[in-house]
């Protein structure tokens, strides 16, 4: 097939795709404008229902005050045949909102069933009531308000599961409608506990001597459902919910925590241990009212926001919807103009040029190129071609002296980690082994960063018998601080071993320090000496960290206090401290490698818990403590990595002397 074939197939292919991609959009928006045109329905008759529900519950509790008290006014007539007209206001409107929507909903004839039947039960019962209110009735009209609350109840439930049926068919998937739906649902159960309560206290109030233990009991079920009302309503804060719906779900809250909550539970504790509550039942009746108030305006506020959110929605569907039928008829001439542009504009010069390419893409650089007088991006086609063929053979020349520099790189490489690996063997070398001299023994934990470090110790026996030791930590780490330490090694052994009789130890620290070339890195030490004919030892601390001294009955004592690393001030002075070092106890001296070694979230393992962890495992032998400060700073670290090298020393002078191989 010919390139310009294929070109202008792919061409018709990639429009036709555009246009199918486009027309799918549509289909898509139009299935989401028609489900949120379901969802505004769903909404208006939820709205209608949830309204009608809330005024049942209230002319429920109306009526059932009205059944107990012994005179009924004509004003509470009134006020209850108002409350009659609510409900079937709010019902006629959802029976109304449910018949228009049944184009856009499923189900519809089953939920205007359930709600003819709810009115039906309704008026059948307001029947019985007005035949028990009548002021010429004989019966007793206490005896029917328990029956009326529980009928009246059952219908309020009905119209409750005929909401949330609704509900889920249609399912809000926009999280802040989804959130107000959930808190509708909730706000629902919450007000229907309250008003039950409403009545059942009311009663309860009226005679509390005879309140019977089913109806207390029935409070306390409410009580606990409307508090856990409240907890799912809580749950829904950290959704997106608009300020006047968050305003709203705080003051009833405020209401419900600071007066309705405690009074209620107050009377229901009064009533429990058959105390008279310091509260009438109208009281009551007013108080609980105004809570109900509280949660019919969050009610209201929730619907409102959902109302004006569907509603933008919607336009914003129809919005997209046209947007994207225009950009269909757009897409379909754009699509036969590309497919002319291509044939004329790309497809034939391409063709003159495909040749050329072939050619270079051979390596053939003879082949000449046409010429093409364009200022688009097929003459910058054929100016890239021109300059590839010039630049080819320079960027060949080019390749091959990279390759012949990597190949450098890789044995200078390879011989640079040769180096660095015998370094680090021969550095290990200098490391005294674990042994005894006299009755001292000691043993060393070493871990450099990488393969050789700035850390370095020895151990050695003088001519005089005394065993002089020292411990250093060259500033930095890698191969700088390795050779330093390596110069620090030999320069500190043969200060032991040539060390005068009565020449203090921070005399030959002083004279390091004036010794020491300006130009190299500082470094800080432990020089320090074990008397073998008494039980002292003296050591010169110069900014290393203070060791640590065990002693035989587990007490744990640092030595020191820091003073100036070796080689940053001139004429620096040092002192010597002088302390007890009786048979069974230790020396651990340390690098701070050890104490400043994060952890993965940046924290220091510290002196302070170094000390502790000595200190509970003080009875260990040298062995063991090292080993266990090793895991312990592996575990602390998460890692096999160091980022400064790291060395410990631990010398013990033991019970009684035992000879051991000289070292070093």
């Amino acid at each position: 097939m010919k390139i310009r074939h294929t070109l202008l197939i792919l061409t018709a292919i990639l429009g036709i795709a555009l246009l199918v991609a486009v027309s799918v959009q549509i289909r898509e928006e139009i299935l989401g404008y028609e489900a949120t045109e379901r969802m505004v329905a769903s909404n208006a008759v939820r709205e209608q229902l949830l309204l009608g529900t809330d005024a049942l519950a209230n002319e429920r509790s109306l009526t059932f005050v009205l059944l107990i008290e012994d005179d009924v006014e004509n004003g509470r007539l009134e006020t209850l045949g108002e409350a009659r007209r609510r409900v079937d206001g709010f019902l006629q409107a959802a029976e109304n909102e449910l018949a228009a929507a049944r184009s856009a909903l499923s189900n519809t004839d089953e939920s205007l069933a359930s709600l003819s039947r709810a009115r039906r039960d309704i008026v059948a019962l307001r029947d019985q009531v007005d035949e028990y209110l009548k002021p010429d009735q004989p019966r007793p009209r206490g005896e029917f308000a328990p029956r009326w609350f529980r009928q009246s109840s059952m219908v309020i439930e009905e119209l409750q599961s005929s909401r949330l049926t609704l509900l889920q068919r249609e399912r809000p998937l926009q999280p802040t409608l989804r959130a107000e739906a959930n808190l509708r649902t909730f706000g629902g159960i919450l007000s229907e506990s309250i008003a039950r309560n409403q009545a059942l206290l009311a009663r309860a109030l009226r005679n509390p001597d005879a309140a019977s233990s089913l109806d207390l009991e029935a409070i306390g079920r409410n009580a606990g459902r409307a508090g856990l009302a409240w907890e799912l309503i809580e749950g829904q804060r950290a959704s997106p919910l608009t300020e006047p719906v968050r305003a709203a779900i705080a003051a009833s809250h405020e209401d419900y925590d600071s007066t309705l909550a405690p009074l209620q539970q107050s009377l229901l504790t009064a009533l429990l241990s058959r105390v008279r509550p310091g509260l009438d039942s109208g009281q009551w009746y007013e108080v609980a009212g105004r809570s109900l108030q509280y949660v019919a305006s969050m009610q209201k506020e929730l619907l409102r926001s959902s109302r004006e959110q569907l509603q933008a929605e919607l336009r914003r569907a129809q919005r997209s919807v046209l947007q994207w039928s225009g950009l269909l008829l757009l897409g379909v001439g754009a699509v036969a103009g590309s497919i002319l542009v291509v044939r004329r504009r790309i497809v034939q010069p391409l063709e003159s040029l495909s040749q050329a390419m072939l050619k270079l893409a051979d390596d053939d650089l003879t082949i000449p190129l046409p010429r093409v007088n364009r200022a688009d991006e097929i003459g910058e086609m054929n100016d890239a071609l021109r300059v590839f063929k010039a630049n080819a053979i320079q960027r060949e020349r080019a390749q091959n002296e990279k390759q012949v520099l990597h190949a450098r790189l890789r044995d200078a490489y390879r011989q640079l980690q040769k180096d660095l690996e015998a370094a680090a063997v021969i550095q290990g070398a200098m490391l005294p082994p674990p042994a005894r001299i006299g009755d001292v023994q000691f043993q060393g934990l070493y871990r450099p960063s990488s393969h050789i470090a700035g850390d370095t110790y020895n151990i050695l026996r003088r001519t005089d018998g005394g065993i002089g030791f020292f411990q250093v930590d060259v500033a930095g780490h890698g191969a700088a601080a390795a050779l330093v330490s390596v110069a620090c090694h030999h320069a500190l052994s043969q200060a032991i071993l040539t060390r005068n009789q009565g020449t203090r130890l921070d005399e030959i620290a002083a004279q390091i320090n004036d010794d020491w070339p300006d130009d190299l890195p500082y470094f800080t030490m432990i020089l320090g000496e074990i008397d073998p004919r008494s039980r002292r030892a003296r050591l010169v601390q110069a900014g290393h960290p203070s060791p640590l001294v065990i002693r035989s009955d587990g007490t744990v004592e640092p030595i020191g206090e820091g003073g100036l690393p070796v080689g940053i001030i001139r004429a620096a002075t040092y002192e010597t401290l002088d302390f007890a070092f009786e048979p069974g106890d230790r020396i651990l001296i340390y690098s701070d490698g050890l104490i400043e070694a994060e952890n993965p979230q940046g924290e220091q393992f510290s002196e302070a818990r170094l000390r502790k962890l000595v200190g509970d495992h003080a009875s260990a032998d040298a062995p063991a403590l090292l080993g266990m400060l090793d895991d312990v700073l592996r575990n602390w670290r998460s890692s096999e990595t160091l980022d400064d090298d790291l060395s410990v020393l631990a010398l013990e002078r033991l019970p009684e002397r035992i000879e051991a191989d000289a070292v070093h």
